[in-house]
């Protein structure tokens, strides 16, 4: 039962189910970091299967630092805070707390880079393919990556509108 103070007691019809979908796009996010996001073609005879998991170990794993740091910030931390922030939001009893306008803004300025490791993605192939050297192209977890990214920001669009009219 939620709280009486929380968005998740005054939602109704769809809305209700904001803190469920937030798991599973959860779920979904943290599989898709697993499963082959990019398959890179050389020479026409070698293909190397890429995970965003494992693209952002090798990078580590190269010294590259600062751009594997990046990604892992993009692609796990931000994606991951922004969803248990969700969850967080929706449960709990945030109604009355004059916090709430601030953290929902923070949720807001979250989602403004919701996007970029998509796009890092997206300027990886192009420049792949670009050289003539390698062909690349998308593999189910890019896209189940990509579904999970526009799932959060729909969810919290919700939750922030929901927010809002019971805040007035």
């Amino acid at each position: 039962m939620a709280n009486a103070h929380s968005i998740a007691s005054q939602a109704q019809g769809a809305d209700r189910l904001i803190g469920y979908g937030a798991v599973v796009v959860l779920v979904l996010h943290i599989t898709s970091l697993f499963m082959p996001a990019i398959a890179v073609e050389r020479l026409f005879f070698f293909t190397d299967i890429v995970t965003i998991w494992g693209a952002i170990v090798e990078l580590f794993a190269r010294r590259e630092i600062i751009i594997g740091a990046v990604l892992f910030l993009f692609t796990v931390v931000f994606p991951a805070f922004k969803l248990l922030a969700v969850i967080h939001l929706f449960a709990s009893p945030s109604l009355g707390d004059p916090a709430l306008e601030r953290r929902l803004a923070r949720l807001e300025w979250l989602g403004k880079w919701s996007m970029l490791d998509v796009f890092v993605a997206a300027l990886l192939v192009v420049s792949l393919t670009a050289t003539g050297l390698a062909d690349a192209r998308f593999l189910p977890g890019m896209y189940l990556f990509a579904a999970s990214v526009v799932l959060t920001l729909l969810l919290s669009s919700r939750l922030s509108v929901l927010a809002k009219r019971y805040l007035a």
